[in-house]
């Protein structure tokens, strides 16, 4: 379990010499507990040897890997860096050295309620509206892990991404994560912490950041729970986001027993090409963007996250209980 207060740690500090010891490459998917390890290094960390990269803002992040290095310390002496945008490339830094590297996975489920439930609290809190959570499902890259991870990490260009096929995004990042020293479900985020805490000089167990709250201060709306979810959107969700439930599967209970993972083979193809609905979801992200910024009691807002009236109805649409 996590502590609730790390802050009697009074652990010993780093030694000197970082060249000589172990790096951490720490890359983060989105809800994956990845906000928790980096407050935690942030905090407890000595100085220098930590370092978070940046995302890279502007038309440049197109052309130019999506990480920035931006006021990064001498990386002879760091001892780990993460970001939700680290690329790979920035291991040549380290060239010579140990290299752990560790990432945190969620089922496709789980992590659009998460993320979803997270973004309506960031919208609500900057004075927008919150919308339903089919509408931003619609808007959702499919299989947004493994496509996060091809992007990002990997960082292979949109042009490549788009012509890739689905059998060669899966033995690429399957072979991504084969080199790993750490991978895991997210609720392996406090095993990942102790098994990192001696050589950082940190305490073994992180208190959990970005946690959803179960209430929210917006009249007509509440976070949603799986348990919302109708088992035929569930079921949805998985079928077309196959690569990300597959992945989960695959590398969920690994930890730190990477090198004995056997790789799931790739079961049914997709039921829609992914530049095919990377071309239609355009459409609902233009729905998404309007009805963020409607009025202040807009007859149109939900009470819920949920869509449950007829004009949404569609296969697999999402009911409340």
């Amino acid at each position: 379990m996590l502590v609730e207060n790390p802050d009697k740690f009074q652990g010993a500090p780093l030694l000197a010499g970082g060249e000589d010891a172990p790096v951490y490459y720490l890359f983060h998917v989105p809800k994956c507990a990845g906000r928790t390890i980096d407050r935690h290094l942030s905090l407890y960390a000595q100085e220098g040897r930590y370092f978070r990269a940046k995302k890279r803002k502007g038309v440049s992040r197109l052309f130019s890997p999506r990480h920035t290095l931006a006021g990064m310390p001498d990386p002879r002496q760091l001892n780990a860096i993460s970001s939700h945008y680290l690329g790979a490339s920035v291991e040549a830094l380290c060239e010579g050295r140990e290299i752990r590297r560790a990432m945190l996975l969620r089922d496709p489920v789980s992590h659009m309620v998460s993320y979803y439930n997270y973004r309506m609290q960031r919208y609500i809190a900057q004075g927008m509206q919150p919308y339903s959570f089919e509408l931003a499902y619609r808007a959702t890259q499919r299989d947004f892990i493994t496509h996060y991870i091809l992007r990002n990490f990997l960082e292979i260009p949109l042009p490549r991404l788009w012509l890739m096929t689905r059998p060669e995004k899966w033995a690429l990042v399957n072979g991504f994560l084969s080199r790993f020293w750490f991978v895991g479900d997210y609720r392996k985020c406090s095993e990942l912490v102790e098994a990192m805490a001696s050589d950082l000089g940190v305490p073994s167990r992180a208190v959990p950041q970005n946690t959803c709250s179960t209430h929210s201060s917006h009249p007509s709306w509440r976070p949603l729970s799986v348990s919302d979810l109708s088992p035929e959107m569930i079921r949805q969700i998985r079928e077309e986001n196959s690569l990300d439930q597959r992945l989960w599967q695959t590398w969920r209970g690994a930890g730190l027993d990477v090198q004995n993972v056997n790789e799931m083979a790739l079961m049914s193809p997709a039921k829609l090409q992914f530049s095919l609905h990377e071309a239609t979801r355009l459409v609902h992200q233009v729905r998404r963007r309007f009805a963020r910024r409607r009025s202040v009691g807009d007859d149109s807002a939900p009470t819920s996250g949920l869509d449950t009236g007829p004009a949404e109805a569609t296969p697999g649409a999402i009911q409340a209980g």
